[in-house]
């Protein structure tokens, strides 16, 4: 009867060894913030360049008098910030933060700009199958 009590407390408590705890890192913390802080230089490389374009082709909008050509531009500064999730399927969370600023020009030819706001940017991004998701 012991024999039998202690392989039936044994076949119980072996599912209980084998399941995968609720909070699964996939990837060792280090590992996981040096793949977003690449992902993340990438992004922003991304996002000066589309400011790049924007400054070449100005947005041309109706102002009180006149057309203003206007566009948006982010400096090289960023920093970013990661958190564990504790699910298994996106164990972690990037936030990316930057400065946006948007620029009114006296021409049409955006020669001659000034900043006329500037705003923080926080975007936020999971880890999801080892990939990087808006």
């Amino acid at each position: 009867m012991r024999g039998l009590t202690a392989l039936c407390l044994t076949l119980l408590a072996a599912p209980l060894a084998l399941a995968e705890p609720a909070s699964i890192e996939t990837a060792p913390p280090s590992s996981a913030e040096a793949s977003f802080r690449e992902f993340a230089r990438d992004w922003m490389a991304h996002v000066q360049a589309r400011g790049e374009r924007e400054r070449v082709n100005p947005r041309l909008v109706p102002g009180a008098r006149e057309i203003v050509a206007t566009y948006r531009e982010v400096g090289s500064e960023f920093e970013t910030q990661l958190q564990p999730t504790g699910r298994s399927d996106s164990p972690y969370v990037g936030v990316l933060r930057y400065t946006e600023s948007v620029y009114s020009c006296s021409d049409l030819r955006a020669s001659d700009c000034h900043a006329v706001s500037t705003v923080p940017v926080t975007e936020v991004f999971r880890l999801h199958d080892g990939h990087w998701v808006y």
